[in-house]
């Protein structure tokens, strides 16, 4: 296992010294005694095949190819070559390969292999948003409302919000609930309030659950419903943070009299426990992260 472990380090090596021009046959044919074990035929073929789809997709990367650029630009960071491997990425974003143009994005945003620059970030954020890119449309939507690599601008916050929710990006759905709760850049409007949370709380957003609940709680936007309340406030005050959790424990403590005077608790409680099972965060596959 130790072996096979080296092997695989030699591999990874050997790729970054092709991508480099810096091995010939002769050095691969070396390469298989670095450490003192000989590399199986098996593996000295792999090599071999390795060189040769190295090399064409290099020279597919320098005719433009946005494909062979990212996998270049992959290969490369994969390998510790990270100058190398970004000027990879960099060009086949350049070129408008989305998923390299979000991929540039997020190194800017979070300072992978670089320092930090939300300017950048945001540039290649809203280049992928623009091809239609979900999670970059929520990134975008993201640094408008808070004024990251870009001037705050509460409209095209939302603009950008209701693209990523259509796509299903469960934050921004959220967020689309609240503006439309609160009429902020959107007219009032709490049955499209309600809407929008529902779709973002069946995805595990704890303040998207908590707003429902509150929604049902008060019959806004939507019928009121002491038992659907009951069963998203739950929800809350077991995945919640401290602050959220704490307030639907005390608005479930309220209803708790309410609904065991009117003979619904048992099934209430049974409702709760269905949405913890169903509603947890770990749904969140579409959720874009703030930077």
């Amino acid at each position: 296992m130790l072996i096979k472990r080296y092997h695989c380090a030699l591999i990874l090596s050997v790729l970054t010294l092709m991508v480099s021009g810096c091995v010939d046959k002769k050095q691969n044919d070396d390469a298989s005694s670095a450490f003192g074990q000989p590399i199986d035929p098996s593996q000295q073929n792999m090599l071999g095949g390795l060189q040769q789809y190295l090399s064409q997709i290099q020279k597919q990367g320098n005719a433009g190819d946005q494909l062979a650029q990212r996998r270049m630009g992959d290969i490369l960071l994969a390998s510790g070559e990270k100058v190398k491997g970004l000027e990879w990425i960099k060009s086949s974003a350049i070129s408008g390969n989305v998923d390299s143009q979000l991929q540039l994005a997020d190194m800017y945003a979070n300072g992978i292999d670089m320092m930090p620059d939300p300017n950048e970030a945001f540039i290649w954020y809203k280049k992928a948003a623009e091809q239609g890119n979900a999670r970059a449309q929520g990134q975008v939507a993201s640094a408008y409302l808070n004024g990251k690599g870009v001037e705050y601008n509460l409209e095209q916050s939302i603009n950008w919000d209701s693209l990523a929710a259509k796509q299903g990006i469960a934050n921004s759905q959220n967020n689309l609930g609240a503006a439309y709760t609160h009429g902020e850049g959107v007219p009032q409007d709490a049955e499209q309030a309600v809407y929008w949370y529902t779709k973002a709380a069946n995805q595990g957003v704890t303040e998207a659950q908590f707003n429902l609940a509150g929604s049902y709680y008060l019959g806004q936007g939507i019928a009121k419903d002491d038992q659907q309340a009951y069963a998203w406030y739950a929800t809350v005050a077991q995945y919640g943070d401290s602050d959220i959790a704490g307030t639907a424990k005390m608005v479930m403590e309220k209803l708790t009299p309410v609904l065991s005077k009117a003979g619904k608790l048992a099934s209430s409680k049974s409702l709760a426990q269905q949405y913890i099972s169903m509603y947890s965060p770990t749904r969140k596959k579409l959720v874009f992260t703030e930077y």
